[in-house]
């Protein structure tokens, strides 16, 4: 089952896993905070290329993605819809989809709730 790790910390990222979570009717994924004992156990076999990269990140049989490759992954596991969605975010060039991402990460604290 693929996982998905996100930041429980952020209530941006933690409405996007609730997100999700409505949208994997067919339970997909397993939506996992970095933060918890699990993810932590999960976060152990990340590669080092990905350690400190502060992102999401998408895990199936092994692979690791982060940041927008992430994204389209997810996206291509959701309905057709999302699919689709996914598909063409996935034709964007590499570095303009993850500095897409970054930009949205850098605010992720302020964008839908604010944080405690």
């Amino acid at each position: 089952m693929p996982i998905v790790l996100f930041d429980g910390f952020c209530s941006t990222c933690s409405r996007w896993a609730q997100w999700i979570s409505k949208r994997d009717s067919k339970k997909v994924f397993e939506l996992i905070p970095q933060e918890s004992p699990e993810g932590h156990t999960v976060i152990e076999s990340c590669p080092k290329s990905l350690k400190d990269v502060d992102s999401m990140y998408f895990v199936r049989d092994n692979q690791w993605f982060a940041r927008s490759s992430a994204v389209c992954r997810l996206l291509w596991g959701l309905g057709v819809h999302w699919k689709i969605a996914g598909i063409f975010l996935w034709l964007i060039p590499l570095p303009l989809r993850d500095y897409g991402y970054d930009q949205i990460a850098k605010r992720r604290h302020g964008l839908l709730t604010s944080d405690s």
